[in-house]
Order: C-alpha cells, then sequence, then structure tokens
C-alpha cells in the first residue's frame, strides 16, 4: 500500500485481496469437510494422501491443458519438498489427527493463529522490533484465541492438550508462509510450483502409509466418502494454485489474512453441516482475535501508536 489515491489498471489486477477470501473460503471448507472424512474412519495418513494425489492430478491436468511443463530443476525439487512438508502436509494431517477430537469450527479458529506467528517470526527471523501496534495486536489476539479455547473447553466434552496439538498446525503454516516469501522459485509457473508440491509430498507420505496404514482397509473407508474425497482434492488444487498465483503480489504477513476468511467459513459450515454448538461468547472471541490481527497487520491505525511508530522506525 503506498497510500497514494490513484492507482492504475496493472495495479487493480495485482491487488490480492479477491484471492486471499476465495484462498480463505476455500481452506475453512475444506477443513470442516475433512470432518466427515474422519467420522467415516479414515486415517489421518491415508486421507491426507488421497487430498495431495488428487490435488496433484488436478493440477498436473491444468498444466497441461495450459500446455506448461512441470520443471525439475535441483532449487525447484527443494522448494516442493519443504515448502510442501511445513505448509501442506504437516497441517493437513495435524487437522485430520486433531479432528477426531474437537469440533471442526474450533480448527477453523486455530488457523487464525497463523498470521500472528508469522508476524513474530518475521520479526525474529528480519532481527526487528516488534512495533508498539504490532505487539499490541497480537496480544490482543492472543487474548481472543485464549478466550475460545476457555470458552470451547468449559463447553465441550474434550481434552484441552488436542487444542495444544492443533496450535502446531498454525505454526507449520506460519513457517511455510516465511519461507515462501524468501525461497519461491520466480522462474516458473503457478500451476507449476503447485503440482510439483503435491506430487513430492505423495511420494514421501507413501512409504509411510505402505508402512504404518493397511492401504485395503484405507480404501474401504474411503470409498463411503468417495465424493467428499474427491472435492477436497478439488479444492485443495484450487486454494494452492490461487496461493502460488499471488505469491508476487504480497509478503508472508499479506498472505497470512487467509486465516481470517478460513476461520469465516470454516465456522459457518460447521455449524450448518455438523450443526456444532457456538455460543455469543466464542463469536465476541473470534470479534476479539480479529481486532488483534487487524491491528497486528496494519489494517486497523491507531492514532497514538502511528505517531510511536514513526518515532520507532526513525
Amino acid at each position: 500500500m503506498t497510500g497514494s489515491p490513484i492507482s492504475s489498471q496493472t495495479d487493480k489486477h495485482k491487488n490480492p485481496t479477491g484471492y486471499i477470501i476465495l484462498i480463505g473460503a476455500l481452506v475453512g471448507v475444506n477443513y470442516a469437510s475433512a470432518k466427515l472424512v474422519t467420522q467415516a474412519g479414515v486415517t489421518a495418513l491415508s486421507a491426507t494422501l488421497a487430498q495431495l494425489l488428487l490435488a496433484g492430478l488436478f493440477l498436473y491436468l491444468l498444466l497441461r491443458l495450459k500446455r506448461e511443463q512441470l520443471s525439475f530443476r535441483r532449487d525447484h525439487i527443494k522448494y516442493y519438498i519443504l515448502n510442501g512438508f511445513l505448509g501442506i502436509t504437516v497441517p493437513t494431517l495435524i487437522a485430520y489427527w486433531v479432528l477426531k477430537y474437537i469440533p471442526a469450527w474450533l480448527l477453523t479458529v486455530l488457523v487464525t493463529l497463523s498470521p500472528l506467528i508469522t508476524a513474530g517470526l518475521t520479526s525474529l527471523v528480519e532481527r526487528k522490533l516488534i512495533d508498539p501496534q504490532r505487539l499490541l495486536g497480537i496480544t490482543i489476539g492472543l487474548a481472543g484465541i485464549s478466550l475460545v479455547t476457555f470458552s470451547s473447553v468449559q463447553e465441550g466434552q474434550f481434552d484441552p492438550i488436542w487444542i495444544l496439538f492443533g496450535a502446531a498446525m498454525p505454526l507449520s503454516l506460519a513457517i511455510a508462509n516465511i519461507y515462501r516469501n524468501k525461497a519461491y522459485p520466480r522462474d516458473t509457473t503457478s500451476v507449476g510450483v503447485a503440482s510439483g508440491t503435491m506430487f513430492s509430498q505423495v511420494l514421501l507420505l507413501l512409504p509411510a502409509l505402505l508402512l504404518i496404514d493397511d492401504p485395503a482397509a484405507a480404501a474401504g473407508s474411503m470409498t463411503t466418502v468417495w465424493w467428499i474425497v474427491l472435492g477436497i482434492g478439488l479444492l485443495t488444487a484450487g486454494s494452492y494454485a490461487l496461493t502460488f498465483f499471488i505469491q508476487n503480489r504480497t509478503d508472508s504477513v499479506g498472505f497470512s489474512q487467509v486465516g481470517y476468511f478460513a476461520t469465516i467459513s470454516g465456522v459457518l459450515v460447521a455449524a450448518l453441516v455438523f450443526a456444532e454448538p457456538i455460543s455469543p461468547v466464542i463469536f465476541v472471541a473470534i470479534a476479539v482475535l480479529f481486532v488483534g490481527l487487524a491491528l497486528t497487520n496494519g489494517h486497523l491505525q491507531l492514532p497514538s501508536l502511528r505517531s510511536s511508530n514513526s518515532q520507532h522506525n526513525k
């Protein structure tokens, strides 16, 4: 944001806000839909591998339709593996695992920790002090997530330890946001990067599936929800194609705003599909969390802290 009142058509085209909203909506629906897969008895490992394989196939088909090639350069393969592991495999495995024990809407709220963690880690990586407004935003955001956690534990019948395990998901997403911003290969196509990333994770998970899971039993469980798994794979392909498409249009903190919209869509889908009880206190907590996010990422400015930031940056 430059603050200039004049913007060209190119600038409008590069504005990532619409894409971020769409990605967030897809991610939220995916997390809520994953609850149906876990309820069918599909293991986290089998569900993750099926999701990534289907997404990779959809993306590769799109790549061929665009007459583009999948790059096998060493630096590209390294990016496929590391970014895929941190930003896709680890969060997806955790999601399928903890969804057996916590409500779907709570998992999508946990995703909203990603922008806060991204902001804090970015400051550490760049060796910069967190400015007062961002620090206030992170504090308010953590207060919001704490209120969500406390309220859900009071009303739900699950061990709060699963919330702690679930928090590993936004931590991994935050690390992936920073790595993606630093290492994204600019000399390739977004669909090619997304496709290569998916296939790299399938190859990574396949030996574990054969060693740990029973492939025949996994396939049997999946037949009852095959259409949901297919839909999740398609939505995953779309969300990650868009993710890499907007990579050069925003930074790690900007992209982490996906958490806002993933939370909103995930809570709505969970309430509608699973009839999960959501108390008014939870909505207040989510509102507090969003205020923290808005402060952290500069969408909401406090005049007293703005002048302090100016002095801090001199």
